[in-house]
């Protein structure tokens, strides 16, 4: 089962699409069924794919919902999913029709299989683990099949709970081992006073005693696991008809493709407030994989942002509050995690986090509001002593736009006052940083691109049915003509997308990344269900909302953006590559195509060396001990994701654990290291700020002026930029 990133920021359009009145003339008031016609008819009359309802779509759906179930494959047999085949046919007439008999028997089936493994795992935490034993356990549920009995069963839940105890356990002697560390070790062990030899009955002593002391950490460590599963099977079976419902939908309509979703009352808004970071929370963007909950984006400006500690990538294992123990969430749903995560600001959460390289840290996060004015565009000076050149640099970590009032602060107006700045500055090139923005407003795509362009087209957009529409650039005027480099990466997404491939097509500037940004080229609109509710089924609110995608985007060029993303003209390591990340990874993406090219004129200035600035960059790539180390870091996490076999035995995971984070600590000591560049604002600070406020805003400029220093990616864009100067 593939990762699923909640990116539904990117170019989603809130509109409302009136359906028909008829939808609601059906028998009955079951609020189900209701539900069912509504989203049934909006993904038949709406979705961009027009993807038919029938046979073939409802064995993917059949196939989707049972891996939203039971994504590890630990409580389903054999002979459950075979009793459920007669349904894989079936779902598009259950859906149609409102009915969700396969929810309910597949409802009670997982109850009762959950019961049973109830009923032995306590056995298995019983006893002590046999950590010398050498065995392994397939991690990847794809590689595994449903086990066939219940002895099977118990058999994969002993290893389960032995690998989850190991990694506990592990965790335990190495705190122990840093806490004796810690201590003096400067007392010296009692001689033998006749032989000069060590008393061999104190030695026996201590040997005795440190073996008794392991004991007692695998029991802590096994004591753990028992009320963490305990606290999982009692959440499991708390969860109400809903759940269950919500779980079917997302899995129907998410065969349509990965950004159509389906969001249950209430949940909706709290996806969208913890998940954006908007209001207090840690500030992070959360995703599903394989039944954990990962991390896939830090939003700029939050608690976990400036704290540097939490990362894209990693898996949260347990969350805690304060000093209470904490609560294991493998295997729980995103929505559900996001309620214990969520918190008052000032409080504490700790979150245990399981690395891509295997490492196991606690991260206490004290919870806060994201600072808005840090999620805005903003600009620096770079000045570099030994080229003797002066660059600017603007930072946008997403396209934002006010659309509630008619002064509102949108992102398009906030470059071009940052541009102003860095002209007054005689900056000789711009560097534009697009990484990890996963789009937002179309508008300020189109807008934006025409600061740096004359008039002319900038995307193309389609409709399910009709040709493409062009989006021109409204203002002629050009804003910044200068040498410009647009940095991406994986993650950035949908608007940025359109930004970068319209600079790229037009010859205006240099995009410079990894192997190629996020492939998103739809647009979704968010629909209110309950307003296609009548007024004589009002009882049935709240229905929730359906983000449903209606368009695809175009280059100007006619090619689709959708899979395929944008390719930098210059490509460097992309540290997220290991991760799979981007549309080409979903289970049902649209597929890539093409339309007609729009016409337009390129940039005047010669960029046709774009292969010279390549071979350059790369040999400077090439000679770099921080380039190199992460090229090997990014390789090995490549190699770890196709060795899922886990050994439990304990020599061998604290040997290969003590590889890792010798690895790890190489790179993290040259990632700390500073490169020659000075780093200016762009603007001196207000002198009519409160001595609060002018200190607040130091700090927060000097915290981002020493990541500037430390990023090898920017440092590189240099280069390439005082390469494109010199020719």
């Amino acid at each position: 089962m593939k990762k699923k990133i909640f990116i539904l920021g990117s170019l989603i359009i809130v509109v409302a699409i009136f359906l028909s009145n008829t939808l609601f003339t059906i028998n009955g008031s079951e609020r189900v069924t209701l539900l069912s016609h509504i989203i049934y008819r909006g993904l038949m009359g709406y979705h961009y794919s027009g993807k038919a309802i029938d046979d073939e779509f409802s064995q993917k759906a059949f196939k989707e919902y049972l891996e939203l179930q039971d994504v590890n494959k630990r409580y389903l047999l054999k002979a459950d999913i075979e009793r459920l085949q007669k349904y894989k046919d079936k779902i598009d007439d259950e859906f149609n029709e409102g009915k969700t008999e396969l929810m309910e028997i597949t409802t009670q089936i997982l109850q009762q299989r959950i019961e049973q493994v109830m009923g032995f795992y306590e056995g298995i935490l019983a006893k002590p683990f046999d950590f010398t034993k050498d065995e392994n356990f397939e991690f990847d549920p794809d590689k595994r099949d449903y086990c066939t009995n219940l002895t099977e069963l118990k058999e994969l839940w002993r290893k389960t709970l032995k690998y989850r105890t190991l990694v506990r356990y592990v965790n335990l002697l190495r705190a122990k081992k840093k806490e004796l560390d810690d201590k003096k070790t400067g007392k010296k062990k009692e001689n033998d006073k006749t032989t000069g030899t060590k008393n061999k009955n104190e030695t026996g002593k201590n040997v005795e005693k440190k073996e008794q002391s392991k004991q007692e950490l695998e029991k802590k460590a096994r004591e753990a696991v028992l009320k963490s599963y305990k606290n999982i099977f009692n959440r499991t079976l708390q969860a109400n008809k809903n759940d269950a419902l919500s779980r079917y939908l997302n899995a129907v309509v998410n065969v349509y493709d990965p950004h159509t979703l389906y969001f249950p009352p209430k949940e909706q808004e709290d996806f969208e407030m913890e998940m954006s970071g908007t209001f207090e929370g840690i500030g992070a963007l959360l995703g599903e994989k394989d039944g954990y909950v990962t991390i896939s984006r830090i939003i700029v400006g939050g608690p976990s942002w400036r704290q540097k500690k939490l990362q894209p990538g990693d898996l949260i294992l347990k969350v805690g509050q304060a000093d209470e123990e904490p609560v294991d969430i493998v295997g729980m749903r995103v929505v559900d995690a996001v309620k214990l995560i969520r918190g008052k600001k000032d409080t504490i959460v700790k979150l245990t986090v399981k690395r891509p390289d295997g490492q196991i840290k606690v991260i206490p996060i004290v919870r806060g509001v994201v600072i808005i004015e840090d999620t805005f565009a903003r600009s620096a000076v770079l000045y570099q002593e030994k080229l003797k050149r002066t660059f600017g640099y603007i930072y946008l970590p997403r396209f934002y736009n006010d659309f509630s009032r008619s002064d509102g602060r949108n992102s398009t107006d906030d470059v071009k006052k940052e541009l102003e700045k860095l002209e007054a500055k005689k900056v000789e090139g711009i560097i534009l940083d697009l990484r990890y923005n996963s789009g937002g407003a179309l508008r300020d795509a189109i807008r934006m691109s025409g600061l740096f362009l004359q008039e002319g087209p900038v995307v193309q957009v389609k409709d399910k049915d009709g040709d493409p529409r062009i989006y021109n650039d409204p203002d002629p005027a050009v804003n910044y003509k200068g040498p410009l480099i647009v940095l991406i990466n994986t993650l950035s997404a949908s608007a940025s997308e359109i930004l970068s491939a319209a600079l790229q097509d037009y010859n205006r500037a240099v995009i410079v990344g990894g192997a190629g940004s996020f492939g998103k080229g739809t647009v979704q609109v968010m629909l209110n269900l309950d307003r296609y509710i009548v007024k004589r089924r009002e009882d049935s609110k709240p229905l929730g909302a359906l983000a449903i995608t209606i368009q695809k985007f175009y280059r100007i060029d006619g090619t689709s953006i959708q899979l395929r993303g944008v390719t930098p003209d210059v490509v460097l390591p992309d540290r997220f590559d290991y991760l799979e990340l981007g549309e080409k990874y979903y289970d049902y993406p649209l597929p890539w195509d093409s339309v007609a090219p729009a016409p337009y004129k390129k940039w005047s200035s010669d960029l046709s060396n774009r292969e010279m600035l390549a071979a350059k960059s790369k040999q400077r790539v090439d000679k770099s001990p921080r380039f190199a180390l992460l090229k090997k870091y990014i390789g090995r996490l490549k190699d770890m994701r196709k060795d899922t076999l886990q050994s439990l035995q304990l020599e061998k995971v604290m040997k290969k654990q003590a590889e890792r984070q010798k690895e790890t600590d190489k790179l993290d000591k040259f990632e700390k290291k500073t490169f020659p560049v000075k780093v200016l604002p762009a603007q001196e600070m207000d002198k009519n700020l409160s001595e609060r406020m002018a200190k607040e805003v130091k700090a927060r400029q000097k915290d981002w002026f020493e990541r500037i220093e430390k990023d090898m990616y920017l440092f590189e864009a240099m280069a390439i930029l005082n390469d494109m100067i010199k020719n």
